[in-house]
């Protein structure tokens, strides 16, 4: 089937075995379980970067002694470590954060969508259902598919910019409380 008459012939028919395959895809393709993967990633980042910070500002009277009581040049590099550190998780929080609260892109009017569903009565959307033809009904599943994978991949890119963020920031928090740890008495 071309997908192309679709869209330039809807009023053609189209057989049932033309059809099934492309409907089976667009019916049964798991595309929710990617953007709730997407989301625990972006909440899995937030916990950690909180962790992160929260552990470390447990050892501020350290941090203090750090700054204050060392040779200038230890005090500045020490500082500045904090301050990249600082950086690096508020990035990855902000990246984070959009990654779960990334919206969906707006699809075309579609009685696949609740929120458009929602507009209209109930009586309408029972009339808009009951006119559905398999033809029309395969095209807003597609769509709404369609507008899902883009959300998905939004959230992806969002989340590997924090993974990305993350990846400097473990190390390097592991290397202050090794300072701390070390010198911070």
């Amino acid at each position: 089937m071309n997908p192309q008459n679709l869209a330039n012939h809807p009023g053609d028919a189209i057989s049932i075995s033309e059809l099934a395959g492309p409907a089976r895809l667009a019916y049964f393709t798991p595309l929710h379980d990617h953007l709730s993967l997407a989301d625990r990633k972006g909440s899995l980042i937030l916990t950690a970067a909180g962790l992160l910070l929260s552990v470390l500002l447990f050892f501020l009277q350290s941090l203090v002694v750090l700054v204050t009581q060392r040779p200038p040049m230890q005090s500045l590099a020490f500082l500045g470590a904090l301050l990249v550190l600082g950086a690096l998780l508020l990035a990855a929080a902000r990246w984070a954060y959009m990654a779960t609260a990334l919206p969906l892109p707006q699809p075309p009017p579609t009685l696949a969508l609740f929120s458009h569903v929602s507009r209209d009565s109930r009586e309408q959307y029972l009339q808009a259902m009951m006119a559905l033809d398999h033809e029309t009904a395969l095209r807003a599943v597609l769509d709404y598919n369609y507008s899902i994978c883009r959300q998905i991949v939004g959230k992806y890119q969002l989340v590997n910019r924090a993974l990305r963020c993350m990846k400097y920031a473990i190390p390097l928090w592991m290397a202050l409380l090794l300072v701390i740890a070390v010198f911070g008495k």
